[in-house]
């Protein structure tokens, strides 16, 4: 036995596996943004230059999200934030491809 009686584990796995499922879950839905934009675009619900309009507020809901999702230091939710903020305006590219087509469908 190499386990100390005076040293326990702190996580176990049930702890481990909801961080790792969440984790992936919340990475996987935000990679999920640039599309999403792109079809609300597609199907008209929103053109890009409202989406260019509220970029502030997405970027300020951004951080609010990074902030409630990483643990309490600055660094981590800057480093959620950022690939965020950059899956956004991936989204704003795509969406301004998607508009484009449309328009020159339309003619």
């Amino acid at each position: 036995n190499f386990q100390m009686n005076e040293i326990k584990p702190m996580i176990s796995f049930n702890n481990y596996l909801s961080f790792a499922i969440t984790f992936v879950l919340s990475f996987g839905v935000a990679f999920e943004m640039p599309i999403l934009m792109a079809l609300v675009v597609k199907f008209g619900l929103v053109n890009t230059k409202t989406l260019k309009k509220h970029r502030r507020m997405a970027i300020l809901l951004i951080f609010v999200l990074a902030a409630i999702l990483t643990p309490p230091d600055v660094i981590s939710q800057i480093s959620l934030a950022i690939p965020m903020i950059l899956l956004f305006e991936i989204g704003l590219f795509l969406s301004k491809l998607v508009e484009t087509n449309k328009v020159e469908a339309n003619k």
